[in-house]
């Protein structure tokens, strides 16, 4: 059925494809497996004929149970594909009955921490991406490896460097040339970089390698990687190298789990433009102030929240990340601009979410600050808006706020 749906979008072509004697058979014969040996797959051959080799022409009782579970599990996924089809098609996004369905992809060493299983399923038959060189990808490292994606897939194609630890960027720009991307993005945070994970939104040359092996990764992202540069970069053994060429983002919900119940919502996936955005102070922004602008609040989304967000040429220079106090992320933006960058030029910030109050943006402005992007909705707007106009700060309001938790 799966294959079916990549096939074809014809809706009487799919519906025609949906098999009910095979799942049927299946079924009655794993609910017998006290006298019925029921299999689903031929990767269950070899065991099948050592077991037929072994019995004299039989198969043992807990071969057949074992089966059994695989072909329950195997019609539940068929029928799981099938329902989950109709939902979509119906757009019927959260249905009375929710079911999901996956196919293992690997068993990990551990999970988050040793002490904790883990494994990555996916609906698909792979993950879309290929790891070429190195050790084998731990649960944080695809943690990781996912968010720098969802920062780097979103950025202008075939340009643009996100450094990511922790799941945080550390670093971004979309600087056109490859190797002053790089360099522009870790500039930003050197130190939070050293075993972080690099995705490059396109193919990594000789120079870029060379580059990133003066510092210890745990794993590259890119759009390919030239002969030349794959050479250097498999000098370490141990670093992984993924290519993610055939890597988008297409997926629609985000999930989130604790017990038995499962949080589910949308993708935040939305693409700015200056429509979707409001100046509200006196002082208007320069076509370059507000491309910075714009910018930053797209990395802004995908650092957790609180967060903020200082850009310069297109290049992060500071972020302020995961604080329960807005004001603590102002401050860590500013303490790490201050510690890795020397800035002349005009600074702009970005804010996932409004300022309650003015002590915020006073603190950016005092850092040298030249203009703010944040979304609309607090009490105090106005205060914030009379701030600016009394600071020659351009402020520019989102239509839509950016949380990441």
């Amino acid at each position: 059925m799966k294959k079916t749906l990549e096939k074809t979008k014809k809706y009487k072509k799919i519906l025609e494809n949906i098999d009910i004697g095979g799942p049927a058979m299946v079924r009655a014969s794993a609910k017998n497996y006290s006298d019925v040996t029921v299999i689903t797959s031929i990767k269950q051959y070899p065991e099948l004929i050592d077991q037929l080799k072994m019995n004299k022409g039989s198969t043992t009782l807990k071969f057949r149970k074992d089966m059994s579970q695989l072909a329950f599990g195997e019609t539940a996924y068929y029928d799981s594909v099938i329902s989950n089809y109709f939902n979509r098609d119906s757009k019927s996004y959260f249905p009375q009955k929710k079911i999901f369905y996956g196919n293992l992809i690997e068993k990990l060493r551990y999970g988050e921490n040793p002490h904790q299983m883990g494994a990555i399923y996916s609906e698909n038959t792979n993950l879309k991406i290929n790891k070429i060189h190195g050790k084998q990808l731990s649960y944080n490292n695809y943690n990781d490896i996912f968010s720098a994606l969802a920062i780097s897939k979103t950025l202008p194609k075939n340009i643009g460097t996100a450094i990511v630890k922790h799941a945080n960027p550390c670093g971004v720009s979309i600087l056109k040339n490859k190797l002053e991307s790089y360099k522009a993005a870790l500039a930003c945070d050197p130190i939070s970089a050293f075993g972080g994970i690099v995705s490059c939104n396109f193919k990594i040359d000789k120079k870029l390698a060379l580059e990133l092996n003066k510092i210890f990764l745990e794993v590259v992202v890119a759009n390919g990687f030239e002969k030349n540069a794959l050479k250097i970069l498999k000098s370490k053994k141990n670093l992984r190298l993924i290519d993610a060429s055939n890597f988008s983002l297409n997926e629609i919900f985000k999930f989130s789990s604790l017990n038995n119940s499962i949080l589910i919502q949308s993708e935040d996936r939305k693409l700015f433009s200056k429509n979707d955005f409001t100046i509200v102070s006196k002082k208007k922004p320069t076509k370059i102030q507000f491309d910075n602008l714009i910018f930053a609040f797209n990395v802004c989304r995908y650092v957790k929240s609180n967060a903020i967000v200082l850009v310069d040429n297109k290049t992060t220079v500071g972020i302020g990340s995961g604080q329960p106090s807005r004001l603590d992320s102002c401050q860590i933006a500013i303490d790490k601009m201050k510690k890795f960058r020397n800035l002349e030029t005009e600074i702009v910030a970005a804010s996932d979410a409004f300022f309650p109050f003015v002590d915020g943006i006073e603190k950016l402005v005092q850092a040298g600050v030249s203009a703010v992007v944040q979304p609309s909705g607090s009490i105090n707007d106005k205060e914030v808006i009379n701030f600016a106009n009394a600071t020659g700060t351009v402020l520019i309001f989102s239509k839509t706020r950016h949380f990441r938790h």
